[in-house]
């Protein structure tokens, strides 16, 4: 008989970030937390409308079932 597991819970995760995987780096590499910010998260922030947080979300939903977490606390 197989064995059954619970799934996951991801406590912490920003669903929207999935696209950011695909940004260039910042030209100045950041080095404080303030820099990173600046120069990554608020930089994406601006970029994505609502459908592009949408899909992005949904991304990071499924990657996170397909790897065993169903449940998420998400921090945007």
């Amino acid at each position: 008989m197989p064995a059954t597991t619970p799934g996951m819970i991801c406590g912490h995760h920003h669903l929207y970030s999935s696209l950011a995987r695909g940004m260039p780096a910042p030209p100045v590499a950041p080095t404080d937390f303030l820099s990173i910010l600046q120069q990554v998260w608020w930089r994406l922030d601006v970029a994505l409308d609502l459908e592009m947080i949408y899909w992005s979300a949904k991304l990071g939903a499924m990657e996170a079932l397909m790897s065993g977490t169903t449940g998420i606390i998400d921090h945007h």
